[in-house]
């Protein structure tokens, strides 16, 4: 464990000496940052400045030494930080870095008895954690995943993807009730958490336009404690619910006062790419040979709508997919929407025709880019009138190249990631989130059908301006 104080960093029994006036800044729950180890090259500004749109870090001179601090001088948490931690990917000397959780993680599995330890893993850990252990960029290793986690001390690994389709159903569903109802548009996605955070410390006015769904995770995390504790006969008490994330904005929302009940939070600790590359090293597994295993079943379905999640323009391309096929009763003829998939383009549209209409729809990636867009909006600009479904991913490509992943070589390989993702998807027999068989006996035993009140309860909740 670190302790910080005096100007003295402890590491063990070793002892390391900095100025001062230099510090580390632990006030975020997403990221953290060591003045000490700073060299003042200014990759981090620019990344919160030109793919996060934030405008929160700077670098000043304190005792000659050039380094990373807060634009306006206080803490990381009292600034408009949305917590995407893209400036821990484009920081070489780990000045910038993702809140490690570990410690809470090994403290918490080294007094187990009478614990229930689930994990969840995320759609683009199946490739992102590949290339940490020398695999080719984009292969899927998602046995050596669970068996690695089951290694570890989880009892059962439960896959996000699934609650990624259970998510599609849900967002597809509140899409047509506005489209029927004429609720407030244009709708955008709710899945990424930076994203959200934006809205509600920056821009609150967008609140009614944002889906009322919980991130997969979030949704989740709240069937492990009440739809998989009833059929186990496991007080959710008991359950300590780990999402594995390649985001570290995850680790803000695992906190939200709104994803509790009395069992606690939804997800009680998040752990990134990263860090579980760190662990499994430190526990000296070896994750090329170690024979696969299988997510445990309940939660372990997916579809090709479930696994593109990781994707920009994944989320938007699922959540079409559905709901062409709750308004029609048919599937879309075409399931590839090409003109929204991950590429270079900062923001793109496409638009779908269904039952006589044209639905169009917008894919940001990038805070940044996602402000261009809702200033046209809100500006009224005449080009973006007609829109009526937008998904924000914060980070460049999706969650393959979220702040909590590995960090990508170049663009190319972030391409590459999202790439298998894809080939996953084409390679299914069931591409549409609805057709999830595990997810249609969900709603059969426990939540009564698609955006039902049981369904609101646990899938659902709401947000407020912090601004």
């Amino acid at each position: 464990m670190q302790s910080y104080r005096f100007g003295v960093i402890f590491w063990l029994t070793k002892v390391f000496f900095c100025p001062l006036s230099l510090r580390t800044d632990l006030s975020s729950l997403s990221v953290m940052f060591n003045q000490s180890k700073c060299v003042g090259c200014s990759a981090c500004v620019k990344a919160c400045n030109n793919i996060a749109g934030q405008n929160v870090l700077a670098i000043k001179t304190i005792d000659s030494k050039k380094v990373v601090d807060t634009k306006i001088g206080v803490e990381l948490s009292k600034t408009n930080c949305i917590g995407c931690g893209q400036c821990t990917l484009v920081c070489r000397p780990g000045a910038i870095t993702e809140v490690d959780e570990i410690p809470i993680l090994l403290e918490s599995l080294k007094n187990k008895k009478g614990k229930v330890f689930v994990a969840q893993t995320a759609p683009a850990i199946r490739v992102n954690l590949s290339e940490i252990f020398g695999f080719p960029v984009g292969t899927v290793t998602e046995g050596k995943l669970v068996a690695s986690l089951k290694k570890i001390g989880f009892d059962y690994v439960f896959d996000t993807s699934f609650a990624a389709d259970l998510t599609i159903a849900e967002e597809a569903t509140e899409f047509v009730e506005r489209v029927k109802k004429g609720g407030v548009f244009p709708m955008f996605t709710s899945c990424c958490p930076a994203w959200v955070n934006y809205v509600e410390k920056s821009n609150p006015q967008l609140i009614p336009n944002l889906s009322s769904c919980k991130s997969p995770m979030s949704m989740l995390g709240a069937l492990i404690k009440t739809d998989f504790a009833k059929i186990k006969k496991i007080d959710p008490r008991s359950i300590v619910s780990v999402s594995i994330m390649p985001c570290t904005a995850k680790k803000d929302e695992a906190r939200r006062s709104e994803l509790s009940d009395e069992s606690g939070q939804n997800t009680d600790i998040v752990i990134s790419t990263r860090e579980l590359a760190r662990l499994i090293k430190s526990k000296k597994i070896d994750y090329k040979k170690i024979p696969d295993q299988k997510y445990d079943k309940l939660y372990a379905e997916y579809t090709g709508g479930g696994v593109i999640f990781g994707s920009s323009g994944g989320v938007m391309e699922a959540a079409l997919r559905s709901a062409y096929q709750i308004l029609t009763g048919n599937p879309l003829s075409q399931l590839d929407i090409l003109p929204i998939r991950a590429g270079k383009d900062g923001i793109k549209f496409s638009e779908v025709h269904i039952n006589g209409s044209t639905v169009k729809v917008a894919v940001c990636q990038g805070v940044a880019n996602a402000k261009k867009l809702v200033e046209k909006i809100q500006k009224k600009d005449p080009s973006v009138a007609d829109l009526k479904f937008v998904e924000v991913m914060a980070c460049p490509g999706g969650c393959v190249n979220g702040g909590g992943s590995s960090k990508a070589k170049n663009a190319k390989a972030v391409q590459d990631r999202a790439g298998a993702l894809y080939k996953l998807d084409s390679n299914l027999k069931q591409r549409v989130s609805l057709d999830n068989s595990e997810l249609k006996e969900l709603y059969r035993r426990s939540l009564k059908g698609f955006g039902s009140h049981e369904a609101h309860e646990i899938l659902h909740t709401h947000f407020k301006s912090k601004k």
